[in-house]
């Protein structure tokens, strides 16, 4: 099967809900420019993505090669082919829905909100106002002078407001034709570039001087020509720091909550790949007077593993828990179980130090860790000669798939968050620059990225969301 998704205008929260539920179950998401990456970091760790490309004067991918691709890796299961806008607004979609049908292969059609009305309404301008205007016309800006095909002699005789997509490089003869043809060279304009993005930016005129609006703009941007441009109302706040960062969806989630201020970008660089279930289920959990976590995804494996091998929770009813820092904290929490140990500074080593303190010779520790996880806790363990199993319940791996992926946001992000030894080795694989502001999470991942040959430009004080917004922020000042 696939599916035909419209990601919406730029904004990662403008995308419908069976959009996003396309995502999450697809085996292949195939993505143009104008999808935002964020919506990628809700795929499966298995999906592949494919990069279809189609930057103005730049395509990664002919139509004719998207289409070949969509027909070849509809065998693979559920392919999402991922349009920014709506793939049905001169999105091509319908070619590539033909390109289908000739090759009997089921598909499904997902609208999308189109950038033709929201990047205007994310600027205070409604297309159509009573009294103003009582109709809204979308026409293609992207045709060679002298060879158009769109009827500016009927367009200039509408009252209705004028919408031009992809028209930034022909706003001259956009300009030049309609006042050709009747239009008031006194008309009201507007030119909205990365509508509904933290970065758009609108500039407005008069017919006359479209052209000069326009050089002051970058793709994507949208053309208004109508009297609605003077109800102008700025509602949106512009972000005009860009972050990206490489955690964990759920880390993701909290830096992007404590930073309401900043355009974040969510791009996981890492896929945790779950491991040594036999191992596990041989072991004999209740035997362990304390459970150690290191992250939330040992958490969330930890008890998926006890509900595989059907072990009663019950039987840890005098286990203590240890966690390195709050966001594991909180992962064990919403199973029902309260940390018992926690450090104030939230760090592997911290953690190691406060299980020597708090542990007796008679105690005997789990501690669930990532099979190629730093080995700061096993190793002050063991120099303290604190009894304790290393077992290893995950490994982390580089998601090569997210590679074209990096490099474009990359062109345009001011900041790197780095939130783990992983991402850190991740990024030096994938990352074609290193001229990018590197934030890390801590001490032991500025170690880490070091040694990949990364120049970390600041490190939070402490491993979480909050800290280091509060760094980047100081650094914005």
């Amino acid at each position: 099967m696939v599916y035909l998704v419209g990601a919406g205008p730029g904004d990662s929260g403008l995308i419908t809900q069976k959009g996003l539920e396309c995502i999450k179950k697809a085996d292949v998401i195939i993505y143009d420019h104008l999808a935002n990456p964020t919506l990628l970091s809700y795929a499966k760790n298995d999906c592949k993505l494919i990069y279809a490309g189609k930057i103005a004067g730049n395509h990664h991918m002919v139509q004719e090669e998207i289409n070949k691709t969509l027909v070849e890796h509809s065998r693979f299961g559920n392919v999402v082919r991922l349009k920014g806008g709506d793939p049905f607004i001169f999105g091509r979609g319908g070619e590539e829905i033909i390109a289908l049908i000739e090759n009997n292969i089921d598909y499904e059609i997902v609208p999308g909100i189109s950038s033709c009305y929201s990047a205007a309404e994310y600027c205070g301008i409604p297309v159509t106002h009573r009294g103003v205007a009582t109709s809204f016309h979308v026409i293609t800006g992207h045709e060679k002078v002298g060879n158009e095909t769109v009827n500016y002699s009927a367009l200039a005789k509408l009252s209705g407001t004028l919408v031009f997509l992809m028209g930034l490089s022909s706003a001259e003869n956009i300009s030049n034709k309609l006042i050709e043809n009747g239009k008031s060279e006194n008309t009201p304009v507007a030119v909205i570039s990365s509508g509904t993005m933290p970065r758009q930016k609108c500039v407005t005129g008069t017919l006359n001087n479209l052209s000069a609006l326009a050089k002051q703009m970058t793709s994507p941007a949208i053309i208004l020509v109508g009297d609605v441009v003077n109800l102008k109302q700025d509602w949106f706040k512009q972000k005009n720091t860009k972050i990206l960062t490489t955690a964990t969806p759920l880390m993701n989630k909290s830096i992007k909550n404590a930073a309401t201020d900043f355009d974040i970008t969510e791009l996981p660089l890492i896929k945790t790949v779950p491991i040594n279930f036999d191992l596990f289920s041989k072991a004999d959990i209740a035997h362990f007077s304390h459970i150690v976590f290191t992250s939330a995804n040992g958490v969330k494996i930890f008890f998926e593993y006890l509900q595989k091998s059907k072990t009663d929770i019950r039987t840890l009813r005098d286990t203590k828990f240890a966690v390195v820092g709050e966001k594991t904290a909180d992962a064990l929490a919403s199973y029902g179980i309260y940390a018992d140990m926690v450090p104030q500074i939230h760090s592997g080593l911290e953690l190691a130090r406060l299980m020597c303190e708090k542990c007796s010779k008679n105690d005997n520790i789990l501690l669930i860790r990532a099979e190629n996880g730093v080995s700061t806790i096993p190793n002050i363990l063991s120099e303290n000669n604190v009894n304790f199993t290393d077992m290893h319940l995950y490994r982390t791996e580089t998601d090569n798939s997210k590679q074209e992926l990096l490099n474009l946001c990359l062109n345009d992000t001011d900041y790197v968050i780095l939130s783990s030894g992983s991402a850190a080795k991740a990024f030096s694989e994938m990352a074609d620059t290193s001229n990018v502001k590197l934030i890390s999470i801590g001490n032991e991942t500025t170690k880490s990225a070091e040694k990949c040959g990364l120049k970390i430009y600041k490190t939070a004080d402490n491993a979480t969301a909050e800290s280091i917004i509060d760094c980047i922020r100081g650094d914005t000042k």
